[in-house]
């Protein structure tokens, strides 16, 4: 997943025994690419936009139902 813009990042997801993992990018062809701009996540991430909105505002490319995953998540910002 990436967001674009002056907090851009990378971040390669992984599945494996029932866990997720967040690490840096790997090397290799990922099974599904989400990119959002800046804006989408921070109100996702906040529930400033609900997820089917959220939907509407990323482009994804390989296997989409891999990313569902991306659009419920709930992060408390202090």
């Amino acid at each position: 997943m990436s967001t674009g813009g002056p907090a851009d990042g990378t971040w390669t997801v992984t599945a494996a025994g029932g866990c997720w993992s967040l690490a840096e990018p790997h090397a290799g062809q990922p099974a599904a690419h989400l990119r959002m701009d800046a804006d989408s996540a921070w109100r996702l991430c906040t529930r400033g936009v609900t997820p089917a909105t959220a939907l509407t505002r990323v482009h994804i490319d390989g296997h989409r139902q891999l990313t569902a995953g991306a659009y419920q998540i709930v992060s408390i910002v202090y």
